[in-house]
């Protein structure tokens, strides 16, 4: 009986047509598996949808059939199809512990910058890996099982002619599916990805909440479909060149005249006053809520959260908005690509073209998002990269907010006179991680909480950073005001912290300040940073509260009795209807905020037309 049972389920395990269904349903299961593994590490299981199950397959098979019809056997196909698989999820979770967003494509550009990556990170493998271990051991596990059935049921195919049909058909689907044709590009997001019908966003707020809508796969490729960079409709540059033309004779008051400019690019700042579940011994943000009534101060919305400063940075020295770019999408690495891009719109060919030098100084290397390649374009005459500083330089793994404002110092005390010079730099203090021993000792100790423990640590490392940056904001104030020379600090931040405490919880999805009951305010708050402007003079406009950091350097030019393009003349024009956007928030210049898709009557007549300015002077060719 046993030997009679055995040989018919040998016979059903050769049978053509089982091994056939066998391996489509381990196709799908291998779909599912990844699904499963991403939502269930980061409690987004009961999003998974029919739909997500379906789209994740279809790109599967798609893959699995190009694998097919090189090997020839089912077995190595789903074995290749299962290492890339587990080694991009568990690549895509460890991306997701630091930066709270999944891996994509355009991550590939990071490599050139991978020993950095790897500086940064170090200080917290330990505990990175204790969140990935157990769900990366289940998953290789499971996947071996799976390809273990997959040896069980092999299909070999000697057919050449199928071969080269399991190859080019999917390649032939694929280049049809992002050939970029309107007319499919709009069925494929209307009738599949549904953008008309959703409730939320039309644009996810995060790629992490997009990709548990439709899967890791197909979520990479809804994505950049939705969000390509594509010709406005009824784009005319001849038209979009007549309108910017018009804006000749703005009556501005030049309140900053010709004055040195101090950029203090400011890593991850944000006034923790606002958060109320915490309080400290001292106010962190004493002299910075003082120096907001010596200065002019605006509310801004980032185009960031968390990270990818150099778009920040992108935005303040272009005028550009990153709210007509994908999300994930850095300019930097893949706009900045040739040799057109040397006479693009900036603040740098502004100033160069009024008689002054230009200095940037960074504390990455010049790899770093390829700021390098890109400040080249921008012809800044100087840069500095001061990767390496001695241990007494250094507070926390970083280099020191004094160390940046000393730097700042000398420079000045050793400029050449009457030389106008813009000098911009980049601040590494408070750059996560934000471990209790980042710092050998505190200034600051925390006085009522009631938050447990952990977090209270991760509130404590970063608060000591926002600490050192409001002391060293005054002292630079201080220092500018003994000088002779008309003299501007621009001072902002580039983006809220990702606050992530040792075991990988994220403290901001547990505070009241960014968790209202209203959605749209609660983005807003997650990308609204500040900006600081000071002077060693009298500045008297004050009534502008809210600019993106586009719009800020167009703000400053313009209030500058400087010679200007019209292209700058033009965005200021702007600031009074639409000044602060990004992808998913924009607010007016009430404050009142607004979902960017959303968005009608004048605002979004001028953020149409924005995208066509844009298109002209960063897009076409």
């Amino acid at each position: 009986m046993f030997l009679r049972d055995y040989s018919m389920l040998r016979n059903l395990v050769n049978n053509k047509i089982f091994k056939i269904i066998s391996v489509i349903c381990l196709i799908f299961l291998f779909s599912g598996l990844s699904l499963f593994y991403y939502n269930k590490c980061n409690l987004y299981i009961l999003h998974i949808s029919i739909l997500a199950l379906f789209l994740n397959t279809f790109f599967m098979f798609l893959i699995f059939s190009v694998l097919f019809g090189i090997t020839k056997d089912t077995f190595k196909s789903i074995l290749i199809l299962s290492i890339i698989n587990t080694i991009y999820l568990i690549g895509n979770q460890i991306k997701i512990v630091y930066t709270d967003e999944p891996l994509v494509i355009s991550d590939l550009l990071y490599l050139s910058a991978s020993s950095e990556i790897l500086d940064i990170i170090s200080d917290t493998g330990i505990n990175t890996l204790k969140i990935v271990i157990k769900p990366s051991i289940c998953l290789i596990l499971i996947s071996g099982v799976l390809v273990f059935l997959s040896y069980i049921v092999k299909i070999k195919i000697t057919s050449n002619k199928s071969r080269i049909l399991l190859i080019t058909s999917p390649i032939i689907i694929l280049l049809f599916l992002n050939l970029r044709i309107e007319v499919t590009r709009n069925f494929i997001l209307k009738n599949i990805f549904r953008i008309d019908s959703r409730r939320d966003y039309a644009a996810m707020t995060s790629n992490k909440k997009y990709f548990s809508e439709y899967g890791l796969f197909s979520g990479l490729y809804a994505q950049q479909l939705e969000t390509r960079i594509i010709k406005p409709e009824g784009y005319n540059g001849k038209n979009i060149s007549k309108i910017v033309s018009k804006q000749n004779n703005l009556n501005v008051e030049k309140t900053l005249g010709k004055p040195n400019i101090i950029v203090l690019f400011s890593e991850s700042y944000f006034d923790i006053s606002v958060v109320d579940e915490i309080k400290f011994n001292k106010q962190i943000t004493k002299n910075i809520h003082k120096l907001r009534d010596e200065g002019i101060s605006f509310k801004m919305i980032s185009p960031s959260y968390g990270g990818i400063s150099a778009n920040v940075e992108f935005e303040f020295l272009t005028g550009a908005s990153l709210m007509y770019f994908n999300n994930g999408y850095v300019p930097y690495m893949q706009l900045y690509t040739d040799d057109s891009y040397y006479n693009r719109p900036s603040i740098i060919n502004e100033l160069k073209n009024n008689g002054y030098k230009t200095k940037i100084v960074a504390y990455t290397s010049d790899k770093l998002f390829r700021c390098g390649n890109f400040y080249n374009y921008l012809k800044v005459d100087s840069k500095e990269y001061n990767v390496w500083v001695s241990d007494e330089h250094r507070k926390g793994q970083y280099v020191s907010d004094e160390y940046v404002v000393d730097n700042i110092i000398n420079e000045f005390n050793n400029k050449e006179k009457d030389q106008k010079l813009f000098y911009m730099t980049l601040t590494m203090q408070s750059h996560m991680p934000y471990l209790k021993d980042k710092y050998d000792k505190y200034d600051i100790k925390i006085e009522e909480s009631v938050l447990p423990k952990e977090m209270n640590d991760t509130m404590l490392s970063y608060a000591q950073g926002v600490y050192d940056t409001d002391l060293q904001l005054k002292r630079l104030y201080n220092y500018i005001k003994t000088l002779k020379e008309p003299t501007i600090i621009v001072f902002y931040g580039d983006h809220l912290p990702y606050l992530k405490t040792e075991s990988g919880e994220n403290i901001i999805e547990k505070l009241k300040y960014f968790n209202t009951d209203d959605f749209d305010l609660n983005i807003f708050r997650k990308y609204n940073t500040e900006s600081l402007i000071l002077a060693n003079f009298d500045i008297k406009e004050k009534d502008t509260k809210y600019l993106g950091p586009d719009l800020l350097s167009a703000y400053v030019l313009n209030r500058m009795d400087i010679k200007l393009s019209d292209y700058y003349k033009w965005l200021y024009t702007t600031k009074d209807i639409l000044p602060a956007s990004n992808l998913y928030v924009s607010v007016d210049k009430n404050g009142k905020v607004y979902n960017t898709n959303k968005l009608s009557g004048n605002m979004k007549k001028m953020y149409d037309l924005r995208r066509s300015v844009q298109y002209k002077y960063f897009i076409a060719k």
